[in-house]
């Protein structure tokens, strides 16, 4: 049953939900379809139907699942898909424009990372005007932006999210240290 542990590593500071195989099962199914009913699901794991909907219903409450439309940007007339690394002038300034960037619309991914640059964001735009134009009017008039380098995505392979299994050394590793 999911609940509550501390996380085991020790940078981490908020507690993170404990996910058991039946919680990986179910959230593994939902990644393969994301539309596939409940009684479907509770057939392939071999579950009751209310262990299924109980069980979906507490990882969405955390959290854990968001049932979304994953939309193909090229299908849609989006070709303009470009890496954003950005320097900010002060790392007190840089949770303020991180927060302004990710109201665009265009910001599909914005991450705090290390390096010389501070923020990393793939944004996804119609064309390379349009690229441009997020660039002047927003780019160029966050002043604590002090310096920014676009790498232009040619050909994306692949859209999605990782596999929800860890490795097995790490599997091995997190349960001898929950013994302990």
């Amino acid at each position: 049953m999911s609940g509550y542990r501390k996380n085991l590593f020790p940078v981490a500071t908020q507690n993170e939900l404990y996910l058991d195989e039946t919680d990986l099962q179910i959230l593994e199914a939902l990644q393969r379809d994301g539309r596939i009913s409940f009684s479907d699901l509770a057939k392939e794991l071999g579950l009751a139907v209310s262990t299924v909907s109980k069980r979906y219903n507490t990882l969405s409450a955390n959290g854990v699942v968001k049932i979304v439309g994953r939309v193909d940007p090229t299908k849609v007339g989006n070709h303009a898909y470009a890496s954003i690394m950005l320097q900010i002038d002060k790392m007190e300034n840089v949770k303020q424009v991180a927060e302004d960037l990710a109201q665009l619309p265009e910001v599909s991914f914005l991450a705090l990372r290390t390096g010389e640059f501070h923020l990393e964001m793939n944004v996804v735009c119609r064309d390379n005007m349009h690229l441009l134009n997020l660039v002047n009017s927003h780019l160029d008039v966050i002043k604590p932006i002090t310096k920014y380098e676009i790498n232009m995505y040619l050909k994306v392979y692949k859209w999605g999210q990782s596999n929800l299994e860890a490795p097995a050394e790490v599997s091995a590793e997190i349960f001898n240290l929950e013994q302990h």
